[in-house]
């Protein structure tokens, strides 16, 4: 067991170590902060304030990093750290002593007899962020804090331009930011209670600091160099047991209640794991990290399916809904999300994003339909709300009905088709996109094609077909023959797609072709409440998948005994989109592979224990890479380098839902 996410000097003061774990916030409306430890950006994507720009979905990054000194005595002695062509300047790194995680990001800076405590964190539900230094201990210092801006999109970068001449005003204790094309902010300097005397003044002196360069951009073979720009300098005299606060705000003149603010955070945090039904730390930590996926516009609740850069994702949002939602005790937000998605429905098919006016696939997608209706199958068995039940009858047995006659829908850029073929399995074709999950893809190049009958897409239409009946037995007092349709996909799904040579299952047939790869998809056969596979194959096909697919954290998508396995997930982004779903592990795929385990091997005392041990490791993780949560994927081969967001909404999802499903503790 480990406590809260801590580090000290052997990690701080080594930045080939401390520079490859990021701390994330979060506020609850879709932005978020993030950074490495040590303060040096590595992506384009790392920030201090972001905000909201048009569209629920769209953000801007204003301010990306804060470079912090203190003068001492003459002295300047430097606490940020940056990469820059050939060099790292400052070198703050050297100064940092201690860092941790809850309830905020906390550092403490130090340097002989100085030590500066420095806490971040955002407001949830405001688009507002907190920087406070509390002198802890040694003589008066002259705290200088410099902001970078760059006022653009998370994901591109900005080289000198003229957009900033004229646009930012210090105002005494205030800068006001209004950069043409961007959301206008504040940053207020200020003592944290009025009984503090000191001084403050910001001085007015741009500059632009060229090529910062992001080494994990770089590595991604992406633009790595950067210009930001810097309005000036804001000065203050901090003396011992003082404390300077830095609000970022949008508003002007803003309201400011640092005490109340801090009870505020201290409470939501708090709330956020009273109501987690897992036990254990690492329950407890990815309760924490959950709840920084649920976000709320002006369409309801949504869960954003990663971190630092990704969108609201209908298909994630159902897949990881009842862990992120149901095991930690949010089921009035589980109900608006269904709601949600039953409305974003079209011909039976459901739209990829929760925003129908994204740049997405549209309804070019198979899946997202069939797991809203294991999601309303889920939200039942932990809910027993049969009223919520009646209500999204109808959507399900819309989609059940759809897939049975067979629907199309053309989405942007796209169409999709599914049928039934007359063995009952379910037939996906679509014009250049991608049909489930395996969606990597470039410039019109699909990297796994699954065309046909994947494995997951049957498991999950048997599954449906099971619920819809037991639905409807339940309301009109008959099934409507969707027990018996059930029946014969079970069967023609044993014949068609069991594969004796390996002990496991095709991973999809396309016509006269069956593609045998050893995939993780064949999990959901098991895994599902309603399981398509006979019996008598559990084991087999969780002994193969134990054996090729397993690792420490998470499951490879490809076995590495395959061809066309990927070890590494780097390089270009075709390169990239090659092995993401080929060799790359991903971290979520513990969840049906535990439950599939305990399926398979009896849930009694001593199988949880071994299926703790599988967890574990995942204990470990938290501590790395985007500390306190979990990252999306992982290089297929040793070490296992983490990649992708760092932090991923199925991954701490499905640890959560199969934690509380199976009552494992760690």
């Amino acid at each position: 067991m480990i406590g809260p996410v801590s580090f000290g000097k052997h990690t701080l003061n080594q930045i080939e170590i401390g520079i490859t774990k990021e701390w994330l916030e979060t506020n609850g409306l879709g932005s978020y902060a993030s950074g490495t430890i040590l303060g040096a950006n590595t992506r384009r994507t790392h920030a201090l304030y972001v905000l909201p720009a048009g569209v629920p979905s769209r953000r801007m990054t204003m301010v990306n990093r804060l470079e912090e000194a203190v003068l001492l005595r003459d002295r300047r002695i430097d606490f940020s750290s940056q990469e820059y062509p050939g060099s790292v300047f400052p070198r703050g790194y050297l100064n940092l002593e201690h860092f941790s995680l809850e309830p905020f990001p906390r550092w403490v800076l130090a340097s002989d007899d100085l030590k500066i405590e420095k806490t971040f964190f955002l407001r949830s539900g405001e688009d507002c962020a907190v920087l406070l230094y509390r002198h802890l201990m040694g003589p008066p210092v002259r705290l200088i804090l410099r902001p970078f801006l760059s006022c653009r999109d998370p994901l591109s970068l900005i080289k000198e331009d003229r957009r900033f001449d004229g646009s930012i005003r210090a105002e005494g204790r205030r800068l006001w930011c209004a950069v043409p094309g961007a959301p206008s902010f504040s940053i207020t300097a200020l003592f944290r209670t009025e009984s503090e005397n000191g001084r403050i003044r910001i001085n007015g002196d741009p500059v632009w600091y060229k090529n910062l360069v992001y080494a994990h951009d770089e590595e991604n073979e992406l633009d790595s160099r950067e210009d930001l720009y810097v309005p000036g300098q804001i000065l203050a005299e901090l003396e011992p047991g003082q404390t300077l606060a830095l609000v970022f705000s949008p508003e002007k003149e803003p309201n400011i209640h640092l005490d109340r603010w801090i009870e505020q955070e201290l409470f939501a945090r708090r709330k956020a794991v009273e109501n987690v039904k897992v036990r254990g730390e690492l329950g407890r930590i990815c309760a924490l990290a959950a709840d920084q996926f649920i976000v709320r516009n002006g369409k309801g609740a949504g869960i954003v399916r990663g971190y630092p850069s990704k969108d609201l994702s209908m298909r994630d949002s159902l897949m990881c809904l009842p862990g992120i939602c149901l095991a930690t005790g949010r089921l009035d937000e589980a109900r608006e999300i269904l709601r949600n998605a039953s409305k974003l429905a079209a011909g039976g098919l459901f739209h990829g994003s929760r925003e129908p006016d994204s740049e997405d696939c549209g309804y070019c997608a198979v899946d997202p339909a069939l797991w809203f209706v294991w999601a309303v199958q889920e939200f039942h068995a932990a809910a027993k709300d049969d009223d919520f039940l009646r209500e999204m009858k109808p959507h399900v047995e819309a989609v059940v009905r759809s897939f049975s006659e067979g629907t199309g829908v053309e989405g942007p850029n796209c169409r999709c088709d599914v049928r039934m073929d007359s063995d009952g399995l379910i037939i996906g074709s679509s014009q250049g996109v991608p049909l489930t999950w395996m969606d990597a893809r470039v410039n019109g190049w699909i990297a796994t094609p699954r065309r046909g009958k994947a494995v997951e897409v049957q498991a999950l239409w048997y599954n449906a077909l099971q619920f819809c009946s037991e639905i409807c037995i339940k309301f009109d007092g008959r099934d409507s023959g969707w027990g018996d349709l059930a029946r014969k996909v079970r069967e023609s799904f044993n014949l068609y797609f069991w594969n004796s040579q390996v002990n496991y299952l095709f991973d999809h047939i396309e016509g006269n072709m069956r593609e045998g790869s050893i995939r993780p998809n064949a999990l959901y056969a098991v895994s599902l409440p309603y399981e398509v596979l006979e019996t008598d194959k559990f084991r087999p096909v969780v002994d193969q998948a134990w054996s090729a697919l397993y690792t420490s954290l998470g499951l490879r998508t490809l076995s590495p005994k395959e061809p066309h396995f990927h070890a590494v997930h780097a390089g270009d982004e075709r390169s990239r989109a090659a092995s993401m779903h080929n060799g790359t592990v991903m971290s979520f795929l513990i969840g049906p592979f535990l439950t599939a385990f305990m399926k398979a091997y009896g849930r009694d005392a001593a199988n949880r224990e071994r299926a703790v041990h599988f967890l574990r490791p995942i204990m470990m993780h938290v501590a790395d890479a985007g500390v306190g949560t979990i990252s999306e994927m992982f290089d297929g081969d040793p070490p296992h380098t983490p990649r992708g967001g760092i932090a991923d909404a199925r991954a701490v999802g499905e640890i959560l839902r199969v934690m509380q499903e199976e009552g494992l503790e760690i």
